[in-house]
């Protein structure tokens, strides 16, 4: 058995899966659809040891095989598909992750995870050789951008590492590339995929904008960036789906995708966010609190959960007037999403994880010129 995982393992290390685009590459396509997933590493010895475990092993799995379902054109890895970034963990990502979607192309995105054991992403660029813009004397950068063409409409999309400590010199070149992409081309909204988030409602409790890296990024691009084309950033951070508009129908969504597989955080529907140097609070997109409220009181119905649980996650009984909560370890916000390009159209789909191993979509949130952003129950 061990001799045949090691064949896979050679094997997946020898033949790169294919890449969604190279850096300042163009697509044309009259559609264009990304599933976003992260966090779909296994299981850590600190996760047991600390009694966080995923619900089911077969979590992962069912996610990435209902993603080849849908045929996407790109699957985009929002960090942390790996443990450390190991050159074994590499090869087992390739064999028990990649191969499940097949011949669909996907796009890397370094997590904290990626770089414990290879801080100058020496594994990861040989498990995706033809990734990241080229900085020289065989250096590994992590950031690239592609564009899409949709019936007329340019869709940019750029992908950031705010691991800054661990990028050390290699962070000023990031930023100074960041300014000449925004002035290469003509492009009517850009996409950002990172792994760190900016906004972020997981965790225990939520850590936001960690050492202000993910801020700095954004702001980076903001500086070189007409109002109002940053459509979405997409984040990994912390294990929860999350959907967040801060600055409200017409600002940027931010979409984490944490949810992926790995042990379940919290999530919490509102949270003071003064001390993170942003907002006062950051909540929840209403109608995802809605839906996701849904499915938890739904779930209780069938299999029910504990008092405290319920009434963290309605702000009842003793816990009133407290940020609601939906515990990870009572119901884990599993699942993916799709963003979906048409035209001048772009919409964004939860596929939400039941507890049974079902996938099904139950969120969706879509951007108009004239409304903004507009969500809807499926």
């Amino acid at each position: 058995m061990i001799s045949i995982l090691f064949s896979i393992m050679s094997l997946a290390l020898a033949t790169p899966h294919p890449q969604c685009a190279t850096d300042s590459s163009t697509i044309t396509a009259s559609t264009y659809q990304m599933a976003i997933v992260a966090n779909t590493r296994g299981l850590k010895r600190s996760d047991t040891a600390s009694g966080r475990i995923s619900y089911s092993e077969d979590t992962t799995p069912s996610i990435l095989t209902n993603i080849k379902n849908k045929s996407p054109n790109c699957v985009a890895f929002v960090g942390d598909m790996t443990r450390t970034g190991h050159k074994k963990e590499w090869a087992r990502f390739q064999a028990e992750q990649l191969s499940l979607l097949g011949d669909i192309p996907v796009i890397p995105v370094a997590g904290d995870s990626e770089g414990q054991k290879d801080p100058k992403y020496l594994n990861f660029k040989t498990t995706f050789p033809d990734f990241g813009t080229d900085i020289g004397f065989n250096r590994v950068s992590s950031w690239l951008s592609y564009d899409v063409k949709t019936e007329g409409m340019t869709w940019r999309f750029m992908v950031l590492d705010a691991n800054k400590s661990m990028l050390k010199s290699k962070w000023n070149e990031q930023m100074a590339w960041i300014d000449e992409t925004m002035q290469e081309g003509e492009f009517d909204a850009l996409f950002i995929f990172m792994h760190t988030p900016y906004y972020n409602l997981a965790g225990g409790p939520p850590n936001m904008n960690n050492e202000g890296t993910p801020k700095e990024l954004i702001e980076q691009v903001d500086n070189s960036l007409l109002s109002m084309k940053l459509r979405a950033v997409f984040f990994g951070g912390e294990h929860a789906n999350q959907a967040i508009l801060p600055q409200g129908n017409f600002g940027t969504a931010y979409i984490g995708a944490g949810g992926g597989g790995a042990p379940a955080d919290d999530l919490y529907l509102w949270q003071a966010a003064e001390k993170f140097d942003i907002l006062d609070q950051v909540e929840l997109e209403p109608v995802f609190r809605t839906r996701i409220l849904k499915e938890v009181d739904r779930w209780n119905s069938q299999t029910p959960l504990s008092p405290a649980t319920m009434n963290k996650a309605f702000n009842t009984g003793s816990y009133k007037d407290f940020p609601g909560l939906i515990e990870g370890n009572a119901y884990p916000i599993y699942g993916w999403w799709s963003l979906d390009l048409e035209g001048s159209v772009s919409s964004i789909t939860y596929y939400h994880y039941y507890m049974n191993g079902n996938i099904q979509p139950i969120y969706n949130v879509r951007y108009s010129e004239r409304s903004g952003w507009k969500a809807t129950e499926l």
